[in-house]
């Protein structure tokens, strides 16, 4: 079973994003990853005072902050055989959160988080990979662009002068922040994004809402990790509230001989999930392990029973993640499924699609309950679970209103026309 874990985490790393083999560039062999960048070098980087660069195994440096040591400076050197290093990069290249980054070394990828950026170059028979991790740099994925062609030039990589790839604005604020967290708590009242810049457009703060206008089936996207979440929030009429969260993850499945692991392909390597699976009868079977749940055949253009349609309705299109390594498929998984379980210490509904070729795509909804309060003339979503933190709506329009938590702001937009829900099993 999974643990519940926030979503800081994974700000202690750095992980390693490739498993280092026999060297085989000769220069890269000789290189002292300390060297590649300057104590000033990381220090305009993170925009604060940091520390000497302390090497680590493999091949790894890591610069800290003075004030607060998770926000780093790190450089990684990892040799692979080619075919290793093609498959690794067309993986990297497909991913939903990736960008590539041109004229830095033979090819150039950047994954943007909301406190972390990575970007990892090639460079004859190695990958470079550098990362910027901080809570307070505003321009995560300038910095680490602009320092990793520092540490090509230093390299020996190719460098020639690109147009910026991000515009200059704070990396909390774009669409496409994401990290390499691997195990996504269930949906709660505290996923916000940050408050947006006073100028933009939208529904201006009132003192004072009715909450009979908040009626309605509200939407919104955030991200946790490499995860997406949307999140639909349904407003009864008798103010009773339902929260959904829906998380998608892509990878390669093994199954055999009653066990099975997925490796997400949005993730670093090496976290993934595993467990056990029985066949209970025709169509159906049951899963143990990271994921718990009885399982039952969707027919083909079937949609799940379990999942508001206006959720499921937002999910992506399944996308297939190229399977480079020989995997086994029991023919009776084959197909999509619907199940009914536990994940994370939580009940949840799954969809999982499953193919022939080992490429999977599995889909994870979580819900939360509760009613809408008002206090000092202050609209609050109370949860049911006294353990939830309320949320306050502090503006709200035909199209949209805003929730808060006290620190940060959520916008939802309101999904037109309105589609009952009120029957539906959440």
């Amino acid at each position: 079973m999974l643990s519940r874990i926030r979503s800081c985490t994974w700000l202690l790393l750095p992980l390693l994003l490739l498993s280092c083999g026999k060297v085989s560039s000769l220069f890269g062999s000789k290189t002292d990853p300390c060297s590649l960048v300057t104590v000033a070098e990381a220090q305009q980087a993170l925009g604060e005072p940091v520390a000497e660069g302390t090497p680590s195994e493999p091949r790894t440096c890591l610069f800290k902050a003075h004030r607060s040591e998770g926000n780093t400076v790190t450089v990684q050197l990892h040799d692979t055989s080619g075919q290793d290093r093609r498959a690794w990069f067309n993986k990297e290249r497909l991913r939903r959160d990736s960008r590539l980054i041109p004229g830095i070394g033979e090819g150039a990828v950047r994954v943007d988080a909301a406190s972390l950026s990575r970007l990892t170059f090639l460079h004859e028979d190695e990958f470079v990979t550098v990362i910027v991790a901080s809570t307070k740099q505003k321009y995560l994925a300038d910095a680490v662009t602009q320092l990793s062609r520092t540490v090509a030039e230093r390299y020996g990589a190719s460098v020639t002068a690109t147009i910026p790839s991000t515009p200059s604005a704070p990396i909390a604020a774009q669409e496409s922040p994401r990290d390499a967290g691997s195990r996504i708590a269930p949906v709660t009242l505290t996923h916000t994004r940050p408050t947006p810049d006073p100028g933009q457009d939208g529904p201006k703060k009132s003192l004072s809402i009715d909450p009979s206008n908040l009626i309605g089936t509200w939407h919104t996207r955030v991200s946790r990790g490499t995860t997406q979440h949307d999140l639909l929030l349904v407003i009864k009429p008798n103010l009773e509230w339902s929260l959904s969260s829906m998380m998608e993850f892509d990878g390669i499945l093994n199954a055999e001989s009653g066990l099975w692991s997925l490796e997400r392909a949005n993730t670093f390597k090496g976290l993934g999930w595993k467990g056990t699976y029985r066949i209970t009868a025709p169509n159906t079977f049951a899963t143990s392990g990271s994921v718990q749940a009885n399982w039952k055949r969707l027919v083909i253009d079937q949609n799940p029973s379990r999942i508001p349609a206006e959720l499921w309705n937002l999910r992506r299109e399944a996308t297939s993640v190229p399977v480079f390594q020989l995997k086994t498929v029991d023919p009776d998984l084959v197909g999509q499924w619907e199940g009914s379980g536990t994940y994370a210490g939580g009940p949840a509904t799954f969809v999982w699609a499953i193919q022939p070729s080992a490429a999977t795509d599995l889909l994870i909804v979580d819900s939360l309950k509760g009613t809408v309060q008002t206090k000092d003339g202050l609209s609050q979503l109370q949860p049911a679970q006294k353990k939830q933190q309320r949320v306050s709506v502090i503006a709200v329009n035909d199209h949209g209103l805003t929730t808060t938590d006290g620190k940060i702001n959520l916008k939802w937009n309101k999904l037109q026309p309105p589609q009952s829900t009120e029957t539906r099993q959440l």
